[in-house]
């Protein structure tokens, strides 16, 4: 299960927030290739590091550019894995499908599709299992859940419902428990207001519904993206550049989560009984003056381009104090695996991941508190979304941004939890 930053598989685009933001207050004025499945042997030598395990050559690829074909994947939110029951789905954004896939590779069905019918998804933003023979969906555009099992049958469409009173407003869904709950994820109403240069997070609640999204049972609380909202200056909102995200993943009957501001994980029964915390060996790195103005380029050049004159000097006034953070987070990526482990990437890594099989990226696998993290090599741009004890999904996009599902092997002294 992956960590949700507004989305899953959502890469860091800050700056289209406030971009966004400034357009509206301006209006105001070839082929499809077969599976590919290779070696499964672990330690292929792409890594320079000693003292890391390296993950295996693919075993199984999938990915094509047909325009037509299973395997022509765009903006992937998630991959669900159940052995036992054989199938690998993978929720394709891009058209808001859900495309089921032997372990093997072997395309066995798409369901879904953009659309506003029962068997239809508006915005395909998030993939979870579910009880072990289905997959629940989260729909950003409608708002709510559905539950489609992995045999084809009826779609159940799950609607959150905030109890009448409250000021939380749109929950997004964060997982499912072994019990069928479901997890979801909301911010609490933000009525700071910063002064020039300042900014805050978001506060928010982390709560349980049942299978049908009744009830409101909540377990815990953390902090979101740092906003900014000035006094007197309604132009200019919206999110931080390189702001730390909340993270919720749901265990088989134990809740991790946290911000990407601190290197832990903290943990919580299903019941809201707090467990001891892991913590994650994961360093920030410095954020230069460099960082600061690649940020900034693409605003002010949309800025410049689209906006009136007048406007233009009050935001470029306000971008030269905008407090940016010290340092980047220290986390870039969250995952759950299927086997209780963590692994977790740091943020400045992911952020500049170098593309293609000779380069590396690094994971960090942690087996519960207390134990040390142990790294391990995938080739370069590897956007880990799955793993067990014995294999992990992920992502990979090649030179022309065509979008790969790998499955590899993990090493063996991954496997064991503790070493």
């Amino acid at each position: 299960m992956k960590l949700d930053t507004t989305g899953a598989g959502s890469r860091p685009r800050h700056w289209m927030t406030l971009a966004a933001a400034m357009l509206a207050a301006a209006c105001l004025e070839g082929e499809n290739p077969a599976p590919t499945v290779g070696s499964a042997e672990p330690g292929a030598d792409f890594g320079a590091d000693p003292a890391r395990l390296r993950a295996g050559s693919p075993r199984l690829r999938l990915g094509g550019v047909s325009g037509e074909g299973q395997t022509d994947f765009h903006d992937i939110a998630g991959v669900v894995v159940d052995r036992a029951a054989g199938v690998l789905v993978v929720a394709n954004r891009g058209d808001a499908t859900l495309r089921t896939f032997t372990l093997d590779g072997e395309w066995r069905g798409t369901r879904g599709g953009a659309g506003g019918g029962p068997r239809e998804l508006g915005e395909l933003t998030a993939l979870f299992g579910y009880r072990g023979d289905s997959v629940v969906v989260y729909d950003d555009e409608r708002g709510g859940a559905s539950v489609w099992p992995y045999t084809g049958g009826d779609v159940r469409r799950v609607r959150m419902v905030i109890p009448p009173g409250d000021t939380l407003q749109s929950p997004r869904l964060r997982g499912a428990m072994d019990d069928g709950r479901l997890v979801w994820a909301v911010p609490r109403p933000d009525r700071s207001v910063d002064e020039i240069g300042e900014s805050h997070p978001l506060q928010v609640v982390i709560f349980l519904t049942s299978a049908e999204g009744t009830g409101f049972d909540p377990v815990a609380e953390t902090t979101g993206v740092r906003v900014f909202s000035y006094p007197g200056d309604a132009y200019i909102s919206g999110r931080i550049p390189h702001s730390p995200q909340p993270f919720v993943l749901s265990g088989d009957s134990v809740l991790l989560f946290g911000s990407t501001e601190r290197p832990r994980a903290e943990r919580v029964t299903g019941g809201g009984m707090p467990l001891a915390p892991i913590e994650f060996s994961v360093q920030s790195v410095p954020l230069t003056a460099e960082d600061r103005e690649t940020a900034l380029a693409p605003i002010r050049a949309e800025m410049n381009r689209r906006l009136p004159a007048q406007l233009q000097t009050r935001i470029a006034a306000t971008l030269d104090v905008w407090a940016f953070p010290d340092s980047f987070p220290p986390l870039g990526g969250v995952i759950a695996g299927d086997d209780g482990r963590i692994w977790v990437t740091d943020y400045r890594s992911r952020m500049d991941a170098v593309r293609g099989e000779g380069e590396v990226s690094v994971w960090s696998v942690y087996a519960g508190p207390g134990s040390p993290g142990r790294d391990v090599e995938f080739p370069g741009g590897f956007d880990l979304l799955w793993a067990d004890e014995t294999e992990a999904v992920g992502v990979v996009r090649d030179e022309f941004d065509v979008e790969h599902v790998w499955i590899v092997p993990l090493p063996a002294g991954a496997t064991s939890p503790g070493t």
